[in-house]
């Protein structure tokens, strides 16, 4: 991660799981989060609705909100949310069949970053 406006970076450092049915999928994240002089622990959770099918899905935050479709069926998708006032841009591509990346660019007038993500098949 890094913020751009206050001249920081940080890292992430954790676990990612999903859990449900075929059609839906609960994505939890938990890990230890070091920004700048911070560092603590940190989660994230979005649910994965796959009624259009195996390789689409309309991925919503935790509270319901709509986040962002994902479409995955070519390997590769760009994706975009505004989190009023600020625009993320985010790109989801599947590397092989244990790992996917995720890249974030947040611009606007509260927000300059970059946020990059690799996720790896536990065995």
């Amino acid at each position: 991660m890094l913020d751009r406006r206050q001249s920081l970076g940080g890292r992430f450092v954790g676990e990612a799981e999903f859990a449900g049915s075929s059609d839906a999928l609960l994505y939890r994240e938990q890990g230890r989060l070091t920004f700048g002089s911070h560092e603590g622990s940190a989660e994230q959770a979005h649910l994965y609705d796959f009624s259009d099918g195996p390789s689409r899905a309309s991925v919503y935050f935790r509270d319901g909100r709509a986040f962002h479709d994902l479409d995955l069926s070519q390997g590769l998708d760009l994706v975009s949310h505004i989190c009023d006032p600020d625009l993320y841009e985010g790109r989801f591509m599947v590397l092989d069949d244990g790992r996917w990346q995720s890249a974030w660019k947040v611009t606007g007038p509260r927000k300059d970053q970059s946020i990059f993500s690799v996720y790896s098949r536990m065995s």
